[in-house]
């Protein structure tokens, strides 16, 4: 690549800062577009859904649109359908090495019992269709026994390209068997589907009727990935 030095006086200083940057990006390799699905236009990148009554709201979001869906469950869950394609949120997660997957979620309606937390789960069976031959991984995060009350922004590490199970994260087989770094590795490369889960692997909760809204789920890459992770 070749890069023509402007004359003193011909470009401004955050005219350069831009190009200098835009060079350090090319040659690093290392930048990756974060991705944000906000619902606006109709949009729904991964196709969300958190039962058969989920709809478009125009406003009300966190800012602007958003989804909002209904359901009888004893853990609701915000979910990718099994194996949706051209998604950001599903496929070789490996390779694109994603630090964080968050989203903003508000409960206009559920039970509050002790001992729930807003769990992140993902799964792969691959290719078979059957889960017993394939691998589940969670992240337990916020508690919410206590149900909040508006707009809320929940946050998951995830480090998809780790050759090893991230701290927090717990790997099991399809078989009921401790998953190992193996199946971690496996499982980033070829995931299936997943959800941001309102509960807490292990309890049992009772059915209720719960109204929850969607809006700004995020994958955030990280800076640096290691170069040959996830190809």
């Amino acid at each position: 690549m070749k890069i023509t030095c402007c004359a003193a006086g011909s470009l401004s200083f955050s005219s350069l800062f831009a190009v200098v940057a835009a060079f350090s990006i090319f040659c690093t390799g290392h930048a990756r577009a974060d991705f944000v699905e906000g619902f606006a236009n109709g949009s729904n990148d991964g196709d969300w859904s958190l039962g058969p009554q989920v709809t478009v709201k125009n406003y009300g979001g966190n800012p602007g649109a958003y989804i909002r869906g209904q359901v009888d469950a004893a853990v609701p869950t915000w979910y990718v359908p099994f194996d949706t394609p051209d998604t950001h949120f599903i496929g070789n997660l490996a390779k694109e090495d994603i630090g964080i997957m968050s989203c903003d979620m508000i409960i206009f309606a559920g039970l509050q019992v002790p001992d729930r937390n807003v769990t992140l789960d993902i799964e792969t069976t691959f290719g078979t269709g059957d889960f017993s031959q394939g691998v589940d991984a969670y992240y337990i995060g916020t508690d919410i026994s206590k149900l909040p009350t508006g707009w809320t922004t929940y946050a998951f590490p995830l480090h998809s390209a780790s050759p090893t199970i991230p701290p927090g994260w717990v790997v099991t087989r399809g078989n009921g068997e401790p998953g190992n770094d193996a199946d971690w590795r496996r499982l980033m490369r070829d995931v299936e589907t997943l959800g941001f889960e309102l509960g807490t692997p292990g309890y049992a909760y009772p059915f209720w009727i719960w109204q929850i809204g969607l809006d700004n789920v995020r994958i955030t890459h990280r800076t640096s990935p290691p170069v040959g992770i996830g190809d």
